[in-house]
């Protein structure tokens, strides 16, 4: 049996787990507990990074997940490196976080909002790289996008900087995410189906034309997201106001994404050659 799915399933279980472990147990607690559950997101989707990059392959459909599309899941040797890297990051700053939450009152990165939103954001950079059709790699996206946005805003009640950097990170990620709809939608409808695979083979029968408007718009969200000039202006506004352990994993993990999001969108659904 393949590593792949089972360290997903792993990953998927612990993310659940250590939302529900910072919504409901006491302060005294929670920050450990909610930082070993997201350390195991972190080493569990790591796990499957490692098995990718070593060889193995995985796919799978669950038609029952998502109406109407269902959902798509792929693990190839792209998505391995950038699961591998997202994976020995979120471990790394959920074992600092750890003493991060225990120095901090019941507020801030302590409180109940961010420890519950926290492996949530740690399992959605784990499992983007895995979607495999637009409907789940759009979802996981925006579940990356809101659970970051609602960190970032973690300390607002320390600091109006924290609000206003927050609108500037949410104007931005959500300007980024409708030029991905409008893009992968335009796609879709022309190559005659919503999945990785389809997009890839229907990607020659699409006009150039067509294609240049799609890359242009997927482009532009994606270069958002790795903070490429002169669309980084939410970097150095979010980034300084989230708590360190979510600026480490926006820097170190997030930001990659945007790198990863070009990269399989030149290779994957709409092939450069």
């Amino acid at each position: 049996m393949s590593v792949i799915p089972a360290a997903l399933a792993t990953a998927t279980s612990l993310g659940g787990a250590g939302a529900l472990a910072g919504a409901g147990l006491p302060h005294r607690v929670r920050g450990a507990v909610v930082g070993v559950l997201t350390a195991g997101v972190g080493v569990s989707g790591g796990a499957a990074g490692v098995a990718a990059l070593g060889g193995s392959r995985w796919t799978a459909a669950l038609p029952g997940v998502l109406p109407l599309a269902g959902t798509h899941l792929a693990v190839d040797a792209l998505a391995g490196l950038f699961m591998a890297v997202a994976g020995a990051v979120v471990t790394a700053v959920a074992v600092y976080g750890i003493g991060y939450a225990a120095g901090h009152g019941p507020h801030a990165f302590a409180s109940r909002t961010a420890q519950a939103v926290l492996p949530l954001f740690a399992l959605s950079l784990v499992l983007v790289p895995v979607a495999a059709s637009v409907s789940t790699f759009l979802l996981l996206w925006e579940l990356m996008a809101l659970a970051s946005l609602l960190l970032v805003l973690a300390e607002h009640r320390e600091r109006a900087s924290v609000r206003q950097a927050a609108l500037w990170y949410a104007v931005m990620t959500h300007l980024g995410l409708v030029l991905l709809l409008a893009g992968f939608a335009l796609f879709a409808a022309q190559a005659g189906g919503e999945t990785f695979t389809a997009l890839r083979e229907g990607a020659r029968a699409v006009s150039p034309t067509v294609r240049g408007v799609v890359f242009v718009l997927v482009a532009a969200a994606f270069a958002s997201k790795a903070g490429a000039v002169p669309l980084h202006v939410w970097l150095p506004r979010a980034h300084p106001e989230a708590p360190s352990p979510i600026s480490a994993l926006m820097s170190a993990a997030m930001v990659n994404l945007g790198v990863y999001g070009l990269v399989r969108t030149g290779l994957d659904p709409m092939p450069c050659s």
